[in-house]
């Protein structure tokens, strides 16, 4: 008898410090799961390319005229092949300042973002190959535009719905990629 009241009480014990050590366990894998889910919602950062950052981030932007076509303008931008983001031609009445090329709440909440957009298509990028990068397959977009369109049209990069650790997105302001007598860039204002 006194075996086995020994026993259970050294049972009870024991499942005691189990108890608390799961407890404790158990807390401090919520709170890790807690600070790593903030951290992953700060990591979402928006960008807006132009030619003096473009080399910081992973595109080429290419532009040129259309031969014998004076007025058209032929963008490629040629960037990492991801299948969870998507791109954009995004046409507005008038050309935005770049903290307004954010579109995210017009594709993540399908909203009319505004009275600023006449036009808004998702792009499907094709695959190009370069052999300077041994190899490897890149994505590209490929659109034709007018000078007037192009002040004011806009390449999103993002999600087409809302994510917890984003990344970058981005706006390639097309603007700054219009070129004008001479091949020079030509001045951006805006409206």
């Amino acid at each position: 008898m006194f075996y086995l009241s020994e026993m259970r009480r050294a049972f009870s014990l024991q499942f005691k410090h189990i108890t608390r050590a799961s407890y404790l366990f158990g807390s401090g894998i919520i709170i890790m799961l807690l600070a790593t889910n903030i951290a992953f919602a700060a990591f979402s950062s928006f960008v807006v390319i132009t030619p003096e950052n473009e080399a910081k981030h992973p595109f080429l932007i290419q532009s040129q005229p259309v031969e014998n076509q004076a007025d058209l303008t032929r963008i490629r931008v040629i960037g990492p092949v991801d299948e969870h983001k998507k791109v954009w031609l995004i046409m507005c009445k008038q050309s935005l300042r770049p903290a307004n090329q954010n579109f995210r709440s017009t594709i993540w909440e399908d909203k009319e973002n505004s009275k600023e957009i006449v036009s808004l298509s998702q792009l499907k990028p094709g695959l190009i190959i370069l052999p300077e990068s041994g190899n490897q397959q890149f994505a590209y977009v490929e659109v034709v535009l007018s000078s007037d369109e192009m002040r004011r049209s806009y390449l999103y990069i993002d999600h087409p719905s809302e994510v917890h650790d984003g990344g970058y997105y981005y706006s390639i302001d097309l603007a700054y990629y219009l070129k004008g007598p001479l091949g020079k860039k030509s001045l951006i204002q805006w409206e």
